[in-house]
Order: structure tokens, then C-alpha cells, then sequence
């Protein structure tokens, strides 16, 4: 609602001066080929950051697949480090008759389970590489005996004893054998460690 302002009061016998008249400004009009243009630019700026928007979400996607894959192929080479070191175990305790332990085994090769799978302890607050690496699944990791060299102890009585070297490969495995899918794929690895055993002085005969 408009309201028209008070005039101011006269001197008597003085008639008011008449109040001006309102000026009305000319509206600006922007040709239909500038609001076409503002159109265009706004729509490719819009383009532009989805496009942005689009690469930085696909980067952090690979950053994260990159870390994962980075952490799986450390815990898949601490597995077979872990083999490595349980055949050693149990060549030390064996001694003399590793040689034939391995020599009873298919292809001279040994499984988790000839060296005690409780040296991997894959759940409870103990677990050796924490919940993450429990929860890809099946982890395990075979070793591969070689043919031992055999040489005579020097400083020993006349060649009785000898010192017997092994030479070891132990592959271990993380997740899915054959990956169904690109989930398996990512939670699967494998790793090869080679690794040289020595046992003795032992009885050549052994």
C-alpha cells in the first residue's frame, strides 16, 4: 500500500507547492541471444564440476584400492614368512630325521598342518595380522623341500658328521584360490618366498 507523504503546511492565504512528479525509469531488457549466452556458460560450468566432482571421487577409489592391495600383498608375504620359519622350527627339532619327514611327503612338499597350524592365529584379540586379514577368508601356505647338499663337518671325528642344506620354497595364499568375482580378486594374493636351510652336524649316515 502506497502512502503519500504530508504536505508541508503553507503560510495562510499561500497556496502549497505542487509535489513533483514521480520520474519512471526506463526497464533494462537483455536481448533473447545474451540470455541464450548466460545459458550455455552456466550449463558448462555445471559440466565442468561434475566432471571435477567425477575424477576426485574416482582417485579416492583408487587410493583406497591401492591401500588395500598394498596391505594385502605385506600380510601375504608375513604368511610365508611365517611357513619359512615353521620348517625351520621343525627341521631343528627333527634334526637327522627331517630329511626323511620330507622324503614321505608328495612332492616333498609341506602344508600348514605338518608344522602346526597354531602358528597362524587368525581370530581372538591375538590374531597374528589382526581381524581384517581373518575376515578375507582362507589363509594358507605350502613349502616345497628341494634335494639336500650334503657336506662333511670339518674339525669333525673323520667325516662322521655332516652338515645337510635345503633349499626352500614356501608360497603362500590369501583369500580364494580362483576369485570369482572382482571382490574375491581384491582380497586374494599370493606370495613366493625362497629361503635356504642348513641342519647340523649330523650323522652322514642320516
Amino acid at each position: 500500500m502506497f502512502v503519500r507523504p504530508p504536505q508541508p503546511s503553507a503560510p495562510d492565504g499561500v497556496a502549497p507547492a505542487p509535489l513533483p512528479a514521480a520520474t519512471v525509469l526506463p526497464v533494462a531488457t537483455v536481448p533473447a541471444r545474451q540470455r541464450g549466452m548466460v545459458m550455455a556458460v552456466v550449463l558448462a560450468m555445471i559440466t565442468i564440476l561434475a566432471l571435477l566432482g567425477s575424477a576426485a571421487a574416482l582417485r579416492t577409489s583408487m587410493d583406497l584400492r591401492e591401500g588395500g592391495a598394498e596391505r594385502l600383498a605385506r600380510a601375504s608375504f608375513r604368511v610365508s614368512e611365517t611357513g619359512a620359519y615353521a620348517v625351520v622350527s621343525l627341521a631343528a627339532q627333527m634334526q637327522g630325521g627331517f630329511g626323511d619327514f620330507v622324503a614321505a611327503k608328495t612332492g616333498k612338499t609341506l602344508a600348514m598342518l605338518d608344522v602346526g597350524d597354531a602358528v597362524l592365529q587368525l581370530s581372538g584379540k591375538d590374531a597374528s595380522f589382526g581381524a581384517e586379514l581373518a575376515a578375507v577368508g582362507e589363509v594358507d601356505f605350502t613349502t616345497v623341500v628341494g634335494e639336500a647338499d650334503s657336506a662333511a663337518s670339518p674339525g669333525y671325528d673323520a667325516g662322521r658328521y655332516c652338515f645337510r642344506t635345503y633349499r626352500m620354497v614356501t608360497t603362500s595364499r590369501i583369500g580364494a584360490a580362483s576369485p570369482a568375482n572382482l571382490r574375491e580378486s581384491m582380497v586374494s594374493g599370493q606370495t613366493r618366498l625362497a629361503s635356504t636351510l642348513t641342519i647340523g652336524p649330523t650323522a652322514c649316515g642320516n
